[in-house]
């Protein structure tokens, strides 16, 4: 049986493969050599296309000769090439897409949790709200504001509050609005399938960092999915601090989440 890492890596396979089928409701979802491509039909989503690898059997040869076919797929679809895999399965493919002209846009570390491991943390001065489709326009640009521009460090647009509407009625999703003093202070999101549950959107006003928001944010979401049954949750962190402050959590990693242009 696989422990540790290993079985993390694989759950981790595992929630991919369940990913790309869940999306082949609403996406188009197809193989180019080596990947798997989803890519959205509505031309409004904020995600247009998904390409990742999968499964542990690629070539140097079929994934360079993948990579013009992914383009000209993406290009009919005005979607910009962009391909995201776990390094630990596929140690030797960043070299070969670089071969093939693309260039290395991010590398994140991969950190999972399980229920045996996690230790929750609760800052008392922090306050959660659960944003549900009722939510106040305010509550709902807070949550946009810090999120999007990841609270504050960055300058650009806010997408409409009407969108964040529509994801909150999601099934197997949890958007959680922190608050200190009175004040907007943080977010947070977690989407469940098949008892796997990725974090993502966990943000913290720029103002209000190292008072426990952010920690408090994830153990709130990893703690919601285990009590649910839940058996798996995952990320990948922004950068060491951010991961340090995950593994104090009781995750662990076992990858690497490479994005490439």
């Amino acid at each position: 049986m696989t422990t540790g890492a290993g079985a993390d890596v694989e759950r981790f396979a595992a929630w991919q493969r369940d990913t790309l089928e869940a999306r082949a409701g609403d996406s188009e979802v197809i193989t180019i050599g080596p990947f798997h491509v989803a890519m959205s039909r509505d031309k409004h989503a904020s995600s247009l296309s998904w390409v990742t690898l999968v499964e542990g059997a690629a070539t140097e040869a079929e994934t360079v000769k993948a990579v013009p076919k992914l383009k000209a797929a993406l290009k009919k679809h005005r979607a910009a090439l962009e391909i995201e895999y776990n390094d630990a399965v596929f140690p030797k493919v960043g070299a070969w897409l670089e071969s093939a002209g693309l260039k290395l846009a991010e590398k994140n570390p991969l950190i999972a949790c399980r229920p045996g491991a996690f230790k929750p943390f609760v800052a008392p001065e922090v306050h959660l709200t659960q944003l549900r489709s009722t939510a106040t326009p305010a509550e709902l640009e807070a949550f946009q504001q810090i999120r999007w521009t990841d609270g504050g460090d960055v300058d650009r647009p806010v997408p409409p509050i009407d969108q964040l509407r529509v994801a909150l009625a999601a099934p197997g999703s949890v958007f959680l609005l922190a608050w200190l003093d009175w004040e907007a202070a943080g977010t947070g999101v977690s989407h469940s399938l098949k008892g796997a549950a990725e974090v993502v959107g966990v943000v913290t006003q720029k103002k209000m960092r190292r008072r426990g928001v952010a920690a408090t944010v994830t153990s709130e979401l990893v703690r919601r999915h285990f009590e649910g049954g839940g058996d798996f949750v995952f990320l990948d962190a922004a950068n060491e601090e951010a991961a340090r402050v995950y593994e104090r959590l009781g995750f662990s990693r076992f990858g690497a989440n490479l994005v490439y242009h």
